[in-house]
């Protein structure tokens, strides 16, 4: 099996595992107790959180560990939202039309109780610009949540120039909105530091890059206030209570220190993996590549592309039977094939949208594991569409690595 499915998973780093289990028997004591076992193990919450201040370039104190991505992402926008209700702040909230479920979902949330939420378009490619942005800020804005990179089609979003134009906003009304942004895809991929990049909050989850599943991170910028929306003990400053899962915050640290460390050499092997798999794929008809063309506005490693006729879970289907771990951006619910509202948000029309296909290559990938993997969806798709794939569908030359 080679595995391509890395924008949903990754494995855990044999380096990430061995940090962690000593937490899982020998010192397995509570950060909160205060004898040796519990202040060995707080010693070792505090290196984890430096560690992950370390990869973010912020301070360890503005680090705030959780059950996952989706819960930093419902505790910014969720807990700010009560911040703004409780201070009689106006009700307006600014997001995308391609954004997760764990960001959509409090969007429509607060649209139920009465909030006001713009669902800004993108372009074909995905794109939101700042321009957009700043047409939709108004005097009632008090929220803005933009993911940085979106793991359906690769779109690396301007988050440094939204964030820009929102903290302008900010200072033109004389108050703070809030600016959010789920970077869950980015650790590893794409150097991150938020002593440039001026973001409230942030959300990050270890799975995607080499820690093991149930650990998330929320940045929350000093002095910037969200009110809790669980409640129980007074751990993680009382925003996000309850015994901490120690062993996998060891683990999100030590993964923290190896992206940091690694992050130039991998984002470098990660696009020649993407720039092959694309030059491959340029022989198929059909094709369409979903997502930027321009590879330095993409994620490294993220392949998306949908093919005219076909269904994206018979391609994930016969992948898996080829020794493929891919995916697909379309499903199928009692019987019919339904698009993402992501694809849906690029306005493809229905036959492509179906046969929606994402390739997300990986630390442990390889060019050989590009090359078998093209040919192999060349020929799947050329079986399925029942004919050859010549060369007709779009240009490779179209794809680069150059603004």
């Amino acid at each position: 099996m080679i595995y391509l499915d890395n924008s949903a998973t990754t494995k855990v780093r044999p380096e990430v595992l061995s940090a962690m289990l000593p937490f899982l028997n020998e010192r397995f004591g509570n950060p909160s107790s205060i004898h040796e076992p519990g202040r060995l193990a707080k010693d070792a919450l505090l290196d984890s959180r430096q560690k992950v201040a370390a990869m973010l370039g912020c301070q360890p104190e503005e680090i705030y560990f959780s059950g996952c991505g989706t819960i930093s992402n419902n505790t910014a926008i969720l807990g700010r939202a009560r911040f703004v209700e409780a201070n009689d702040l106006p009700k307006h909230m600014i997001t995308t039309s391609i954004e997760h479920p764990s960001v959509t979902g409090p969007a429509r949330y607060l649209e139920s109780i009465g909030w006001d939420v713009t669902y800004l378009p993108v372009d074909s490619e995905g794109f939101v610009t700042a321009g957009s942005v700043k047409a939709a800020l108004s005097d009632r804005t008090s929220i803005v949540s933009i993911m940085w990179a979106n793991n359906e089609i690769g779109v690396v979003e301007p988050i440094a120039e939204i964030a820009q134009v929102v903290r302008d906003h900010s200072k033109a009304i004389g108050r703070e909105i809030f600016m959010h942004t789920d970077a869950v895809q980015i650790p590893g991929k794409i150097a991150i530091d938020l002593s440039k990049l001026i973001v409230s909050a942030l959300s990050l989850s270890g799975h995607k890059f080499g820690a093991p599943k149930g650990i998330g991170i929320l940045f929350l910028r000093r002095l910037t206030n969200i009110m809790p929306i669980f409640f129980g003990g007074g751990q993680e400053m009382g925003l996000l209570p309850g015994t901490e899962a120690l062993p996998n915050i060891v683990a999100i640290g030590e993964a923290a220190r190896l992206a940091h460390l690694e992050q130039a050499e991998l984002a470098a092997r990660l696009l020649g993996y993407q720039k092959q798999l694309f030059e491959i794929l340029s022989a198929c008809e059909n094709l369409r590549v979903t997502g930027p063309l321009d590879l330095s506005r993409r994620l490294p490693g993220h392949v998306s592309f949908a093919v005219a006729d076909l269904e994206g879970e018979a391609l994930v289907m016969r992948s898996d039977l080829q020794g493929l771990a891919v995916s697909s951006g379309s499903a199928c619910h009692l019987g019919i094939i339904e698009p993402s509202q992501v694809l849906r948000a690029l306005r493809l029309p229905d036959r492509l949208a179906n046969g929606a296909l994402r390739v997300s290559f990986g630390r442990d990938n390889s060019d050989d594991d590009a090359m078998l993997a093209g040919k192999a969806l060349l020929e799947i798709i050329a079986k399925l569409s029942k004919h050859k794939a010549p060369s007709t569908a779009f240009s490779a030359s179209n794809v680069s690595n150059h603004g």
